[in-house]
C-alpha cells in the first residue's frame, strides 16, 4: 500500500523530517493521511475536537521547542530531534497497519505479491481482456486492481467464502461485531438472495409464515414459491400521493392473528407459536420505519423467528433517534423470537451493487428446538452463493463494517441527516409546488422553523401521527411509524392533502423525475404524485442545492407552461407526432386525468388491503410448478378476470406483487394493471416496467397486457 500522508500546521510543514508527503490541515479531510502534528495554538484552536470527531484515531503529535502541557488527545511533544521524527514514522505506520479491515487487508497484501495464476478465472489479471482493442479499452475504463483482486479461490491465502474461514470469516465476524449481530454472513448477489437464504433455512412446506403484504417479491420467491409455506397476510397502507406505508396497528394483535389463522390452517390457531416466522420490512422503500421493539412485544412471542427485511435502511442503530428501531439493539430473552436481518448493503451503506449482508441474532435461543444453526443457515446459504465469487463484493462488504465501526459511523449519518434537514428546508424556502413529506407544523410552530440540531435529534419532527391530515395514511397507531430523515420525499400537485381527493390540476411525478434525468439528476423513483432521492453520508451541500435548483427551475416551467420540446426533449424527440405543439401544462393535466378517471390511488391502496386481496385458491408453489409444466395459458389482463395467476404481477420499482401465484385475477388489481395498459398506450415515453404481465402489439397497433393463467 502507498504510504499515507503527514497532515501538519501551515508552518510546520516545511520543518517535518519525514520520506511521507506532508499537506497543510486546511488542505486535507484526515481520509489520506496516518498522522497529525500541530502546534500548542492550534491544539486550542478546535483542531482537537475536529479531530476526536472523525472517528479515526488518527496519532497527533504536538511540536514544541518549549516544555508545554500534553493536551487530552495528544499523542506526544515532539520538538524536531531524529528519535522523535522515527516516534512520528511508528505511529504512521501502526495507524496504517490497523487502518484495514481483516478481509480486504488480506487481499490487498495478495494481490500486491503479483502471483502467476494457472488458475480461473480465465482473463489472468487482465492479461487476456488486452490483446483485443475492445478488451484493451474494458481494460482501461476498469483500471489494474481491479482485474488483479478478480481471482479463483483455488488459492486458500484469502479464506473461503462458502464455508466462512480465515480472513472472510474474520470479516464477518468484524461486521457482526459493528452490527450489534451474532454472526453475519456476507451475500454478493443482494438482498434478493439473502431473504431467500433465511427463508429457505426457516421454512418447509405446511409452515405458516405471517406475511407484509409490503414484501419485496423476493420474500414471496424464497418463503412462498421456493418453500411452500402458507402465507397469513398483513394488510399494509398506502397513502393518496403514492407513498407505501406501514401495516395497520390491529393486525399487531394476537386475537385478530389467531382469527386468521383458522381460515387459512385452523389446525395451527390455537398453538403457542403458529408461525414458523414472520417477514416484516423493517423500513418500506418509502421511508415508513417501524418501532422493532413494538413489532417483538406483539407479536413476537407468535413466531419462532422474526425476519426484518432492512433493504433499505441498515443504518438506523448509528442514527440516535432512529435507534429504537434497530433489532439488532435490542435486549432478548429466551421467550423471545430468533432475528433475523438483511441489508442491502449496496443501496444506501457503502457497497457495490449487488452487496448484502445476514445478520443472526437468536443466541437467546440456543438450544431450543426452534433454533436455526449455523449449519441450517449455511446449507441454505450454498444454494444461492455462487462458487465463483467476485472477491471486490465482498472486500467492500468488509470495508463498509469498517466505516460504520465507532463514532465514524455515527458522524457520517448526523451529518447525513443534518444534510436532509437543510435540504428540506431549501425546499420549502425555494420551492411552492413540491413539499417535503414531513410534519408542516409541530408544536404549533412551522417544522422548518427549528434549528436543524434540535430536528436531528428528536423523531417526533418525523413522527406520523394517527389521523395528521399531512401524511394521509390510516391504520396507525401512536408511536408506530416514522420517516426515515435519511429518505428525501417530496409531493407533488394533484393531491388535497386535507381530504385525500383529487384536485382539479396535477404534476405527476413521473414527469418531474423525466425532467431531472433531462438534467443530469437521477431519482431513486417515482410513483403518482410522490417522489423519493435516496440520502447517504456521499451527499453534500453543493449536490442537494443543485437539486433545489432544478426544482424550482421545473416550478418555473410549470408557471409559463413552457413548449414540452424544451422541458423534455428527449420524451418529444422519441414521439414528436404524439406531443407536437404540447406544453408542460397540458402534458401534466392529460396524466392527472388519467389518474382521475381511474381513480389510481384508491387502486393502489385496495390492493394492500384485506377486503379487497386477491382470493387465495391454491398454494403459490402450486401454482407456480404448473407455470413450469406447461399448464397454463397466456390472456389479455381484460380477459383474465376469475383465472388463477401463474405468475405474479408487479410494477417495478417498488418490486411488490400486486398479484401471488395462485390467487385469482379480479377486482382493485385487475383494474389497476388496465390503468396501465391505458397510460402505455395514451403516454408514450412515460411506460413503467412491468414484471409478471407482458406487453404486446396488437393488430390495431395498441400494446395490450398479457398475463398467465391456469388453464
Amino acid at each position: 500500500m502507498k504510504s499515507m500522508s503527514i497532515a501538519a500546521s501551515g508552518e510546520l510543514v516545511s520543518r517535518i523530517s519525514t520520506h511521507r508527503c506532508v499537506v497543510a490541515l486546511e488542505h486535507t479531510d484526515f481520509t489520506d493521511v496516518a498522522a497529525v502534528v500541530i502546534t500548542a495554538a492550534d491544539s486550542r484552536s478546535g483542531i482537537l475536537a475536529l479531530l476526536k470527531r472523525t472517528g479515526f484515531h488518527l496519532p497527533v503529535f504536538l511540536y514544541s521547542e518549549h516544555v508545554v502541557e500534553l493536551p487530552a488527545g495528544v499523542m506526544a511533544v515532539i520538538n524536531g530531534n531524529e528519535q522523535q521524527w522515527l516516534e512520528l514514522e511508528s505511529a504512521a505506520c501502526q495507524y496504517e497497519e490497523n487502518l484495514l479491515p481483516p478481509f480486504y487487508d488480506t487481499l490487498t497484501q495478495y494481490v500486491e505479491m503479483g502471483n502467476s495464476t494457472f488458475a480461473c478465472p480465465g482473463h489472468q489479471h487482465g492479461a487476456f481482456f488486452k490483446k483485443h482493442p475492445a478488451g484493451r479499452h474494458f481494460y482501461d475504463f476498469f483500471g489494474e486492481n481491479v482485474f488483479r483482486a478478480d481471482m479463483c479461490n483455488a488459492d486458500v491465502k484469502l479464506g473461503d467464502l462458502l464455508i466462512h474461514e480465515g480472513s472472510a470469516k474474520d470479516a464477518q465476524k468484524f461486521a457482526a461485531k459493528v452490527f450489534h449481530a451474532d454472526k453475519t454472513y456476507f451475500v454478493l448477489n443482494g438482498t434478493s438472495a439473502a431473504n431467500k437464504v433465511v427463508t429457505n433455512a426457516l421454512l418447509t412446506r405446511g409452515d405458516l409464515v405471517l406475511f407484509d403484504r409490503n414484501n419485496h417479491k423476493s420474500n414471496h420467491h424464497g418463503a412462498l414459491i421456493q418453500a411452500g409455506a402458507t402465507p397469513v397476510y398483513l394488510e399494509a397502507s398506502r397513502n393518496p400521493f403514492g407513498f407505501i406505508g406501514g401495516i395497520d396497528a390491529h393486525c399487531f394483535n394476537e386475537e385478530y392473528l389467531r382469527q386468521q389463522i383458522r381460515d387459512v390452517a385452523p389446525e395451527k390457531a390455537d398453538l403457542p407459536r403458529p408461525f414458523r416466522l414472520a417477514i416484516i420490512q423493517l423500513g418500506t422503500y418509502d421511508g415508513t420505519v417501524y418501532n422493532a421493539r413494538q413489532v417483538i412485544d406483539t407479536v413476537g412471542h407468535l413466531c419462532d423467528y422474526i425476519l426484518f427485511d432492512s433493504a433499505w435502511v441498515g443504518y438506523e442503530q448509528f442514527i440516535p433517534m432512529m435507534a429504537d428501531s434497530s433489532p439488532l439493539l435490542l435486549e432478548l430473552n429466551e421467550n423471545d423470537p430468533g432475528i433475523f436481518v438483511t441489508q442491502s448493503v449496496h443501496k444506501q451503506q457503502a457497497g457495490f451493487s449487488q452487496t448484502s449482508q445476514i445478520h443472526k441474532k437468536d443466541n437467546h435461543i440456543r438450544g431450543q428446538a426452534r433454533f436455526c444453526p449455523h449449519k441450517r443457515l449455511n446449507n441454505a446459504f450454498m444454494l444461492h452463493a455462487s462458487t465463483s465469487p467476485f472477491y471486490p463484493l465482498f472486500a467492500a462488504l468488509d470495508v463498509n463494517a469498517k466505516i460504520h465501526e465507532g463514532e465514524s459511523g455515527r458522524r457520517l449519518w448526523a451529518e447525513c441527516v443534518a444534510l436532509g434537514i437543510e435540504a428540506r428546508k431549501a425546499i420549502l424556502a425555494h420551492c411552492k409546488l413540491f413539499r417535503p413529506f414531513i410534519p408542516p407544523v409541530v408544536d404549533g410552530k412551522l417544522w422548518q422553523d427549528y434549528p436543524t440540531s434540535v430536528l436531528a435529534s428528536d423523531r417526533r419532527f418525523f413522527s406520523f401521527e394517527p389521523g395528521a391530515k399531512w401524511h394521509g395514511f390510516e391504520g396507525y397507531a401512536a408511536e408506530q411509524y416514522f420517516v426515515d430523515p435519511c429518505k428525501l420525499l417530496l409531493t407533488t400537485p394533484g393531491i388535497d392533502a386535507e381530504t385525500g381527493e383529487y384536485s382539479g390540476f396535477g404534476v405527476p411525478a413521473t414527469i418531474l423525475a423525466h425532467y431531472l434525468r433531462e438534467n443530469g439528476i437521477v431519482p431513486e423513483k417515482c410513483d403518482l404524485n410522490s417522489i423519493l432521492f435516496l440520502l447517504t453520508p456521499a451527499e453534500s451541500h453543493e449536490k442537494l442545492a443543485q437539486l433545489v435548483a432544478m426544482l424550482a427551475q421545473f416550478e418555473q416551467h410549470i408557471e409559463d407552461d413552457s413548449p414540452l420540446a424544451e422541458v423534455l426533449p428527449s420524451v418529444y424527440n422519441k414521439y414528436p407526432v404524439r406531443y407536437r405543439d404540447y406544453t408542460l401544462r397540458q402534458l401534466c393535466q392529460e396524466m392527472h386525468d388519467l389518474y382521475v378517471s381511474f381513480d389510481v390511488k384508491d387502486l393502489q391502496k385496495a390492493m394492500f388491503r384485506q377486503q379487497s386481496f386477491p382470493s387465495v385458491v391454491m398454494n403459490p408453489q402450486d401454482a407456480h410448478s404448473a407455470y413450469i409444466r406447461g399448464e397454463v395459458e397466456l390472456v389479455r389482463i381484460r380477459d383474465a378476470e376469475g383465472r388463477i395467476a401463474a405468475e405474479g404481477a408487479l410494477p417495478y420499482p417498488p418490486g411488490v406483487l400486486c398479484v401471488v401465484p395462485g390467487e385469482v385475477w379480479g377486482g382493485a388489481v385487475q383494474r389497476y394493471f388496465l390503468a396501465l395498459e391505458e397510460g402505455v398506450n395514451l403516454l408514450p415515453g412515460f411506460s413503467p416496467e412491468l414484471q409478471g404481465v407482458y406487453s404486446e402489439t396488437d393488430a390495431d397497433g395498441m400494446k395490450r397486457l398479457y398475463g398467465y393463467v391456469l388453464k
